[in-house]
C-alpha cells in the first residue's frame, strides 16, 4: 500500500507532515510516494488562496493558525522548527530540484535536506546560490541537479504533477491520495490512518 503525498516545501504544514510520517509508517506499514508540485500552481488552478492572504483581514483566524502550529510543534516534539523569515518563497527551482533528485534516486534525502533547510535553518532557498550551497554541503550532485532543473523535460514534469494533483481533487498542500480517497492537511492524517486500518 502506497500513499501519494502532494508536497511543496513552501508549506510549513508539509514539513510538519513529513516529520510525523516516519511514526505513521511504523504504525501502518504503508509507504509514501512524495510527488513534488507547485503550491502556487495548485492554488491558482483550484481557485484557492493561501491562509496568509485568505485570512489577512481576520485577526482571530490568523492568530489561531499560529496557535495551532505552536500546539502541533509541542505535541510532536518538533523542537528544531523555526518559522522562515523569508516566507513566502518562490520554490520553483527547489521543486524542480526534487524532480531531478528523483532521477538520481535520492528523493528521500533531498526532501529531508530541503525541508530542514527551509523550516529549521531559515535558508532563503529562492536564492540560487543559497540553494547550490545547501546541495553541495549535503553531498548532492549539485551540478547535475542544477543542470536538470533548467531542462524543458523537468519543467514539464513539475507542471504535469501539479495539474494531475488538482485534477484528482487537490487544492492545497499537504494532500494525500490513497485509492480513490483524498485527505488534506497534517491534521487529517488520523483519518488516513483510520482508512488504512479499515482496508486491512
Amino acid at each position: 500500500m502506497k500513499v501519494d503525498f502532494i508536497i511543496d516545501i513552501a508549506s510549513p504544514n508539509a514539513y510538519f507532515a513529513h516529520k510525523i510520517i516516519p511514526a505513521f509508517k511504523e504504525r501502518t506499514g504503508v509507504e509514501f510516494n512524495y510527488i513534488p508540485c507547485l503550491l502556487g500552481g495548485i492554488m491558482k488552478l483550484s481557485g484557492n488562496q493561501p491562509p496568509f492572504i485568505a485570512f489577512a483581514e481576520i485577526k482571530n483566524k490568523s492568530d489561531y493558525v499560529f496557535l495551532e502550529i505552536e500546539r502541533f510543534v509541542k505535541q510532536h516534539g518538533l523542537t528544531k522548527y523555526k518559522f522562515n523569515s523569508n516566507f513566502p518563497q518562490n520554490t520553483v527551482q527547489i521543486q524542480r530540484g526534487a524532480i531531478a533528485a528523483e532521477g538520481l534516486g535520492v528523493s528521500d534525502l533531498y526532501f529531508n535536506c530541503m525541508l530542514s533547510a527551509m523550516w529549521e535553518d531559515g535558508k532563503n532557498l529562492s536564492d540560487i546560490e543559497v540553494f547550490k550551497d545547501v546541495l553541495v554541503q549535503n553531498g548532492f550532485e549539485a551540478e547535475s541537479i542544477i543542470n536538470t532543473i533548467s531542462t524543458q523535460e523537468c519543467k514539464d514534469k513539475l507542471i504535469a504533477n501539479t495539474s494531475d494533483a488538482v485534477s484528482k481533487g487537490a487544492f492545497g498542500v499537504p494532500t494525500f491520495f490513497l485509492d480513490d480517497q483524498i485527505f488534506f492537511g497534517k491534521d487529517h492524517l488520523h483519518q488516513l490512518e483510520e482508512y488504512i486500518n479499515s482496508q486491512k
